[in-house]
């Protein structure tokens, strides 16, 4: 008979995850394991929201004992308040979590697909962004940004495509764990925007460049980059573009990350078959070098306000010298202090 029960270390099934091919992650939150006479034949796990290594041995394959996992891991979810699952697979094992009532996001073949259980979903997400467009009929043109902090260089970009296009939607990662929290770059690309009455600006959200749809862009972890930005511009390419009329994508050169080089490179491969243009803009220079965000967290790190001045909008800079900023330059300069330099951050544009 087969008997479940909760590990309280994922090291007690790392033996058969690794088996099965999988990468074992060992800071998730639950772990349940599926026992045959004491032997251990499937196994999955909760981290936060996302399901992750789901294994079954593979002498017991076509027993449906994934399904038994996984059921165990959503009610598991639920009854500690979680109403919305996601989980990636193979593009080739979609169909075997539909039948437990995942929807598909998005398949980037031949890398991933990214489905997810539940409500709030992608459906809602959708219906958002639709609402704050407002009744604009299409023909527009994106620009994803990040903005730690909003520079100089990130409103070019902006007034370049603002120039070119009848409207342009600014998608801000939401993903807080920026030296500048969400509220405060949103709010200094609203600010440093608020001339351009062609320019929207709206939060990212979960599918739009976050730990969900794109970890490498957070961990670094450059060797999952190409899976990790197909899956992102796959959402983009399937429900953003339809949602916000988008024809045409605004990006800017990439000379500092690697991430982000691929991420742009995917772009192109992606979405100008499907008919949206992908727009690459050069980065304006100052000093004989690029303005980038990386730059002026750099300088704050030091404190050196004044040379930061002519790297940012005036809106920007009015914050920077404000009382609400403090804690954002002490956190910059506590990294610096503690490892010698402050690291150069990967940023969009």
């Amino acid at each position: 008979m087969i008997e479940e029960r909760r590990l309280h270390d994922v090291k007690e099934a790392e033996r058969l995850i690794q088996k099965c091919g999988l990468s074992v992650n060992y800071n998730v939150d639950y772990t349940v394991g599926l026992f045959y006479d004491d032997e251990l034949i499937a196994t999955g796990s909760l981290c936060g929201d996302m399901l992750q290594m789901v294994a079954v041995a593979p002498d017991h394959q076509g027993e449906d004992l994934a399904s038994v996992v996984v059921t165990h891991l959503i009610k598991h979810a639920m009854e500690t308040g979680k109403n919305n699952l996601c989980l990636f697979t193979k593009p080739e094992k979609v169909n075997m979590f539909v039948p437990l009532g995942f929807n598909i996001v998005a398949i980037a073949k031949p890398y991933a697909a990214l489905l997810e259980w539940g409500r709030p979903g992608i459906q809602e997400y959708v219906r958002d962004i639709k609402a704050k467009a407002k009744d604009f009929d299409g023909g527009s043109s994106a620009i994803v940004m990040n903005c730690n902090p909003f520079t100089l260089g990130h409103l070019y970009l902006i007034e370049t495509a603002a120039s070119k296009s009848s409207r342009v939607f600014i998608l801000a990662v939401q993903e807080d764990i920026s030296a500048f929290p969400f509220d405060v770059r949103y709010k200094l690309i609203c600010d440093g925007t608020s001339h351009l009455p062609n320019v929207t600006v709206i939060p990212g959200g979960r599918y739009v460049v976050s730990s969900l749809t794109f970890p490498s862009y957070f961990t670094k972890d450059t060797e999952l980059a190409n899976a990790h930005s197909a899956i992102d511009v796959e959402i983009f390419l399937k429900h953003v573009v339809p949602a916000l009329g988008i024809t045409r994508r605004y990006i800017g050169t990439e000379p500092f990350s690697p991430v982000t080089e691929i991420y742009n490179k995917t772009m192109k491969e992606r979405l100008i078959p499907a008919g949206v243009e992908v727009v690459e803009i050069p980065r304006i220079e100052k000093s004989g070098m690029a303005i980038s965000a990386s730059r002026v967290r750099s300088l704050l790190s030091q404190g050196n306000i004044e040379d930061v001045k002519e790297l940012v909008p005036e809106s920007t800079y009015n914050y920077l010298i404000s009382e609400s900023a403090a804690p954002v330059l002490d956190k910059l300069k506590r990294v610096k202090d503690s490892i010698g330099f402050l690291p150069n951050s990967k940023h969009l544009v």
